[in-house]
């Protein structure tokens, strides 16, 4: 049969309750601008009632957990948008670098480079005679042959600064994965107790969602609640231990491994994906339409000038205008370095005789790219105009990650995010909870002290 002390039972239970429920409350307001921080809810149900006469009589409230209020499926789309746009902004960012080289349209661009230099030949074709036209045509051909050099040059400095960046974000991906375990082994040891280790959860996630945007991560938890990262088909992490990963380059290809055992982590996506597209593929396509199109100029202007003459009696013959075979090693020959004489512009050594000239100032108008279908001016066009485009799509990519990724947030802020004016109300509930509750008890008291009187 219940009796005073039941109720004093009720009216203690009832203080705890609220008490924690302030203490919660509290918790979500300071932590309201935590980065990572998902809400808390005290979880609370009514004691089993006890039989008496009339029916069953509740005995008061308990508390059974405090709850994280989290949705995993949004957190997943997160970290899937994360990781591409993660790739796409570091595509942009490497693309526009490159664009930023190729200084396209300018006057100091390749392409105005490859117009001058054959305009200097149209220009010999009206003066053959004059040395001033032969000046101008190795002035031209040195600076075209600068930029080809500078241009490879710089792409070839851009995959060395890509390597260094790619160490960095392995770097940062080797941290992130250790923290992760360590968390895991701090969430399974309190959680085998009984005890729901929510902050550390929340410190986990927010280390997972930075990891996602480094690298394409497939992330799953086992039976004791501790997480599994598999980058690449490759498990880095679990409760058992974590696996550090490095960067290689082999064949001049960049590779990221296992630290230990150098097994191949094949990465996709994410920043580090970008950057191993770019240094892998983008780079070294790029290079060689520098390199396709340095030799067609070399070949075929050396194939038309060393048939033709230069001045003097008898006249030079079979010397080659340029030196080397591809962007990185185009020159000048050294006979043309040596005598400007050496320069041919007539086909039969005749004074007057211009044929040689007209016919290297045509060259751009040839048929020589692409297996005989595009002029050396539409490929090299071509080849800005595929740099631009590819721009301007991974810019789209960027932008629409940029979208859904502020749209996933805002729902994920919607669920797990602190309300202070929520919060704010909870707090004065639990207070006129726990102001009740003491009402209770000292009713309870004054009741003892009138028994007790009438003794």
């Amino acid at each position: 049969m219940s009796g005073l002390n039941d109720i004093l039972e009720i009216g203690r239970r009832s203080l705890m309750a609220q008490r924690l429920g302030i203490d919660v409350a509290s918790h979500n307001i300071s932590n309201a601008s935590t980065p990572g921080y998902s809400r808390q809810r005290l979880g609370l149900v009514a004691t089993d009632p006890i039989k008496e006469t009339y029916g069953l009589l509740g005995t008061g409230v308990m508390a059974v957990g405090i709850q994280r209020i989290r949705a995993d499926f949004i957190d997943q789309q997160i970290r899937s948008t994360n990781y591409n746009m993660g790739e796409a902004s570091q595509q942009q960012r490497i693309l526009s670098q490159i664009e930023a080289t190729l200084n396209e349209p300018s006057d100091a661009g390749l392409g105005s480079m490859v117009t001058k230099f054959f305009g200097a030949f149209q220009d010999l074709s009206l003066h053959p005679e004059e040395t001033t036209a032969r000046n101008t045509i190795v002035l031209a051909a040195k600076m075209m042959n600068d930029n080809f050099h500078q241009t490879t040059s710089s792409l070839e400095q851009l995959k060395g600064d890509l390597a260094l960046d790619a160490q960095a974000r392995v770097a940062e991906i080797n941290r992130l994965v250790k923290e992760v375990y360590e968390n895991d082994q701090r969430i399974t040891k309190l959680e085998s107790t009984g005890v729901d280790a929510n902050d550390a959860r929340d410190v986990r996630d927010l280390r997972l969602d930075e990891l996602s945007k480094l690298v394409d991560v497939r992330i799953s938890q086992d039976t004791l609640g501790a997480t599994m990262i598999v980058i690449g088909g490759t498990l880095v992490e679990s409760r058992t231990g974590f696996m550090p990963l490095a960067t290689q380059i082999v064949d001049g290809q960049l590779e990221i491994v296992t630290q230990d055992s150098g097994i191949p982590v094949d990465v996709t996506s994410g920043e580090l994906g970008g950057i191993l597209e770019i240094f892998n593929s983008t780079i070294p396509a790029y290079q060689n339409k520098l390199d396709t199109l340095a030799s067609a100029i070399i070949t075929r202007v050396n194939v038309l000038h060393a048939a033709g003459c230069g001045l003097g009696s008898p006249s030079p013959t079979g010397n080659d205008f340029f030196a080397g075979t591809d962007a990185r090693t185009i020159d000048l020959s050294n006979a043309i370095q040596s005598d400007l004489n050496n320069l041919a512009s007539s086909s039969d050594g005749a004074p007057g005789n211009n044929d040689v000239a007209i016919s290297i100032a045509r060259i751009p108008t040839e048929l020589l790219m692409n297996g005989g279908s595009a002029t050396i001016t539409q490929f090299y066009n071509g080849f800005v105009s595929e740099v631009g485009a590819t721009i301007q799509s991974v810019t789209n990519a960027v932008n629409s990650n940029q979208l859904v990724l502020r749209q996933l947030e805002n729902q994920r802020s919607s669920i797990s995010g602190v309300s202070i004016d929520e919060e704010m109300v909870d707090l004065i509930k639990f207070q006129r909870g726990f102001d009740a509750a003491a009402k209770v008890i000292n009713t309870v008291n004054e009741m003892y002290t009138s028994l007790l009187n009438m003794v």
